[in-house]
C-alpha cells in the first residue's frame, strides 16, 4: 500500500509529529489539509489521556477489553491507530471521515506505525455510518466544534443506538459545547464519566436502561433523507440568467450561494464558441452541487439524453448531496483527492469528453503537477478541460500546461480565473 500513497503523502504532507501512548512512540504524518496540522491537538491527547485510565479500569476490574471501535472523525488516525495498538490482535478499529485526505493519511499512519489492516481499516464516509450489523463495544471521537446544533445532537442519538451490551461512547468537546452535550445525554442514554480540562471536557455515556432507544434513519441511500440533521435549506438559486432548486447542508461550502468560482466557470461556459459534446462528464468538488445543477439547466437535459456525470472530490458529504441534487439523473461518485486515473465512469471508460474541476489547493503542498497528471490521464482527444482556481493559483497552474493542450479561453472575476483547455 506505501507505492500507492505515497504519493498523495509527498504532495499533501507537511509536518510530521511524534505522540507517545502507554509506552509505545508513534510518528504520524499531517497535513495542513486537515485539522490541526502542526501538531497532536490537546483534544485529542485529552481523549486518549482519559481513554488509557479507561483501559486501565476495565483491566483492574478483570472485565473484557472492547474489540470493535469505531474512530468517527478520525483525521490523520492518531486516535484509531493508537487504540488498535493496544488492544490487538483481536480488535478492529473502524476509522471513519468524510474527507478523502483524512482516510489516505489515516492509512498511511496506520502502516508507518506497523498496524496491520487486520486491526484498521479506513473509510470515506459520513458520521457514523458504516455496515448495519454492527454493534460498537466503543466509539471514540474528536468532535468537530463547527458541525452544527442539530449534527451534534444527532450524533448522540445515533452513536447510542449503535452500541453494543455494555457499549461505550468517549468524546471530547470544546468547552462551550460540554452543555449542550450534556442535555443530549440526559435526553437518551446515561453520562458515565465527566472531565473538564483548560479547554476540552471528555464525555463517556452509554445505554440508559430506562429510556428507550432513539430511532435514526440508517447511513445510506438518499443523502437528504437519510441524514435529516445536516439540512441546511432549500432555495431557489439564479445564475447566468437560469434559475434552478438545490438543497443544502451543513458541513459543505457554497450553502447560502453559489461562489464566485462557480459563477466564473458559468460564465465561460456559458460565452464558449465551440461547446463541448458531452458524452460522459466529470466534476471535481462540486460542493453542494450549483454548477453541476445549473449544467443541467443550462444544456437542457434530460434523463435521456444527459450523459453520464461522475463526481469526484474530497468531501462525500458533498458528493452525496449534490448526486440528491442531480436526481433523477444517474450519477456516479468517487471520493479522490485529485482528478487521478484511478476515476473510472460506471460502464469502465476510463475517458471523459469533459472535465470540470474546482481545485482546493492546500497550503505548502504541491498538487498541481498532479492535476495535470491526471487530467492528461483522462480526457479524451478534442475534450475540454474547465478548471477554475483563484488568480494566483489559476497562473501557476496555467504555466505548467502540458504541450498536447491549448488554452482556448480564459475569464477572471472577483479574485477567481477559469481556464478552457483542449486536448
Amino acid at each position: 500500500m506505501s507505492a500507492m500513497l505515497l504519493p498523495f503523502i509527498r504532495a499533501y504532507q507537511t509536518n510530521e509529529a511524534e505522540f507517545a501512548f502507554r509506552g509505545r512512540v508513534f510518528t504520524f504524518a499531517l497535513s495542513h489539509g486537515l485539522f490541526s496540522s502542526a501538531h497532536i491537538d490537546t483534544g485529542t491527547r485529552f481523549l486518549l489521556k482519559v481513554f488509557s485510565k479507561k483501559l486501565d479500569e476495565l483491566a483492574h476490574a478483570g472485565k473484557p477489553m472492547p474489540q470493535t471501535i469505531l474512530d468517527a472523525g478520525c483525521g490523520v488516525g492518531v486516535i484509531g491507530i493508537c487504540a488498535a495498538s493496544v488492544l490487538g490482535p483481536n480488535v478492529h478499529v473502524r476509522c471513519q471521515d468524510r474527507d478523502e485526505l483524512a482516510r489516505v493519511f489515516t492509512c498511511f499512519n496506520a502502516e508507518n506505525n506497523h498496524i496491520p489492516r487486520s486491526l484498521l481499516s479506513a473509510h470515506t464516509e459520513s458520521l457514523l455510518a458504516g455496515p448495519d450489523n454492527v454493534r460498537w463495544d466503543m466509539i471514540l471521537s474528536n468532535i468537530p466544534a463547527k458541525a452544527g446544533k442539530s449534527v451534534l445532537e444527532d450524533f448522540v442519538d445515533r452513536s447510542i443506538a449503535l452500541l453494543g451490551p455494555e457499549g461505550r461512547v468517549l468524546v471530547v468537546v470544546v468547552n462551550p459545547l460540554a452543555s449542550l452535550f450534556r442535555i443530549c445525554i440526559a435526553q437518551v442514554g446515561t453520562l458515565l464519566y465527566d472531565e473538564t480540562g483548560a479547554s476540552h471536557t471528555v464525555l463517556m455515556y452509554g445505554q440508559s436502561a430506562d429510556k428507550p432507544l432513539v430511532s435514526c434513519p440508517p447511513c445510506r441511500g438518499d443523502f437528504w433523507q437519510s441524514h435529516p440533521a445536516y439540512r441546511r435549506n432549500s432555495s431557489v438559486y439564479f445564475m447566468e440568467d437560469l434559475s434552478y432548486t438545490l438543497d443544502t447542508i451543513h458541513g459543505v461550502a457554497d450553502f447560502d450561494t453559489p461562489s464566485e468560482a462557480v459563477r466564473v466557470a458559468a460564465k465561460l461556459m456559458r460565452r464558449l464558441k465551440k461547446p463541448p459534446l458531452f458524452s460522459s462528464l466529470l466534476i471535481h468538488e462540486p460542493h453542494q452541487g450549483h454548477f453541476p445543477v445549473w449544467l443541467v439547466r443550462f444544456e437542457q437535459w434530460s434523463t435521456a439524453d444527459a450523459p453520464r456525470i461522475t463526481l469526484s472530490g474530497r468531501n462525500v458529504l458533498a458528493l452525496e448531496v449534490s448526486r440528491h441534487n442531480l436526481s433523477p439523473f444517474a450519477v456516479d461518485l468517487v471520493p479522490a483527492l485529485d482528478i487521478s486515473p484511478q476515476i473510472v465512469s460506471s460502464d469502465g471508460c476510463s475517458g471523459f469528453s469533459a472535465i470540470i474541476a474546482f481545485p482546493e489547493l492546500v497550503p505548502r503542498a504541491d498538487t498541481l503537477a498532479a492535476l495535470w497528471e491526471g487530467i492528461a490521464a483522462l480526457l479524451v482527444p478534442d475534450g475540454l478541460a474547465l478548471i477554475t482556481l483563484d488568480s494566483s493559483g489559476a497562473e501557476r497552474f496555467d504555466r505548467r500546461k502540458p504541450k498536447q493542450f491549448r488554452r482556448v479561453d480564459d475569464l477572471k472575476r472577483k479574485g477567481f480565473r477559469t481556464l478552457a483547455y483542449q486536448r
